[in-house]
């Protein structure tokens, strides 16, 4: 995972406004940067690379909104991010697939390479719808952030309880969620819980900064949740791509599929331990109660 462009010059009791004002700038910088790499060719890493930048610039238009008018630009920059997310879907499966027909014998590989194929085949179009998001963003998304960035103003610190505040309130929304999960642990919540440790990651980065040894802290504790509910997530998408070939694929895909639907239960099962495992020491140690109070 790229990581964003450092600020320098802040601290927490520079002026909100100016602190948005460059993050906001530098995030979009970020995105841009990642862009120039695709011009040529729609990779798996730059459409990965770009997918989270425009994930982080997200957070900044979400978290300043108040200081300007964010929130259509908010839903411009996610419809970028739902496009790229489309092709990057595809690009994951396909790897994947192509990884587990190499596990097996030439003889044996026939229907894993027709699944492989029917995923791959919709990678076209959603490359060229892509390229359309795209160009709308140069065209209308930039210079709509760039004006806004400029206007943006209003009061409050960049480390002051206004910022720590909206924290807080990311940290009670996941610990809600948490407990929801550990009552139903079902696919559903275990995606919502995915996004908000995503928000609240990416929020965290945007006052690092100001609240450096705050935000080490709480960066520290979501990364390795991030990471197995992301592991997770990926086993739920695998199983409702195989379920669909199962029984709408042709006579290969369709046997290929009930074989790696075993497979991916399984490991679906076993990453469900090790996230309710963690889960268990976030409830055991109560961080997101320490995180909460350490934002006072």
């Amino acid at each position: 995972m790229p990581s964003p462009t450092p600020i320098r010059g802040l601290g927490p009791e520079s002026r909100l406004a100016e602190a948005a004002r460059r993050l906001l700038n530098s995030r979009l910088a970020d995105v841009r940067h990642e862009e120039d790499a695709l011009t040529q060719k729609l990779t798996e890493d730059g459409v990965h690379d770009m997918r989270v930048s425009t994930r982080r610039l997200r957070a900044a238009l979400k978290v300043f909104r108040a200081l300007g008018n964010l929130a259509p630009l908010e839903r411009q920059v996610k419809q970028l991010q739902d496009a790229l997310g489309e092709v990057r879907d595809v690009h994951v499966q396909g790897a994947w697939l192509k990884d587990v027909a190499r596990e097996e014998k030439p003889s044996k590989r026939a229907g894993l390479e027709a699944l492989r194929s029917s995923v791959e085949s919709r990678l076209g179009a959603k490359e060229k719808q892509l390229r359309r998001v795209l160009a709308r963003w140069d065209k209308r998304t930039v210079p709509a952030i760039l004006h806004e960035a400029k206007q943006m103003d209003g009061p409050g610190r960049y480390g002051g309880q206004r910022v720590r505040r909206q924290l807080r309130r990311r940290l009670r929304k996941l610990e809600r969620i948490m407990r929801d999960y550990s009552a139903a642990p079902d696919a559903l919540i275990a995606h919502e819980m995915r996004k908000t440790v995503k928000k609240l990651r990416y929020e965290a980065e945007l006052f690092r900064p100001a609240l450096r040894r705050r935000m080490e802290a709480l960066l520290e504790a979501l990364v390795s949740l991030q990471e197995l509910l992301g592991e997770l997530h990926d086993s739920d998408v695998r199983l409702g791509l195989l379920e669909g070939f199962a029984s709408e694929g042709s006579a290969p895909e369709r046997t290929a599929a009930r074989k790696l639907l075993e497979r991916v239960r399984d490991e679906r099962a076993e990453r469900a331990a090790r996230t309710a495992r963690e889960l268990q020491r976030w409830h055991a140690e109560k961080l997101t109660r320490g995180l909460r109070q350490l934002l006072d």
